[in-house]
């Protein structure tokens, strides 16, 4: 290995901290039940859902008319015929227009994973920052012990420099181009010097 791995686990501890000190802070200073984004895109949808009209068929089931389309809107099973309401999991236009004709609130019909609490609670647990080298207190039987690399028998030729790609990351071969009137490759009938170009 050309580079260290200490520094590599260092580099992360001190990235994944200040991510979660950054989300932390952001979570507390949110004040609605949505995070931010996803508060928008509701907000964003509660507006678009004023210019549609409503027209319950029971409880849970209505029909929603925007202009010359109209949609059906399940309250129940949170499923809308546009399928944004139950791919996105948060209220699309169409469901939000079906809320608040029941006077209801849309961020009781939303995932759970959008909500501010699950965000402060994704970030409670702190990352521990570390103190300096020099100040550590490792006990003697620690240091005494030593640390030897696993047996292996190291193949024959040099080793390689790059990690193998996978599967998806291979090269694929382009198709082949062919003109259609010399046969030839690499050009088409438009740039061929056999084709007349007022033809």
């Amino acid at each position: 290995m050309k580079l260290p791995v200490v520094s590599l686990l260092d580099f992360m501890r001190i990235t994944i901290q200040s991510w979660s000190a950054k989300h932390s802070e952001e979570a507390g200073q949110t004040k609605t039940d949505l995070t931010e984004p996803y508060n928008k895109i509701l907000e964003d949808n509660r507006e678009i859902s004023h210019r549609m009209t409503v027209s319950p068929s029971t409880q849970f089931l209505h029909t929603i008319t925007d202009g010359a389309r109209r949609f059906t809107v399940c309250l129940r099973s949170r499923k809308c015929s546009c399928g944004r309401f139950q791919l996105d999991e948060i209220p699309c236009g169409h469901a939000m227009a079906a809320i608040a004709h029941r006077n209801k609130h849309g961020e009781d019909y939303c995932s759970e994973f959008y909500s501010n609490k699950n965000f402060q609670d994704a970030y409670a647990i702190p990352v521990e920052p570390l103190p300096c080298e020099s100040t550590w207190e490792i006990p003697s039987h620690v240091l005494d012990q030593k640390l030897l690399p696993p047996d292996y028998k190291r193949g024959p030729g040099r080793p390689p420099m790059e990690r193998k790609k996978s599967y998806s990351e291979g090269k694929f071969k382009r198709a082949k181009v062919t003109c259609s009137i010399c046969r030839r490759e690499g050009h088409n009938r438009t740039t061929c010097g056999r084709y007349p170009p007022d033809a």
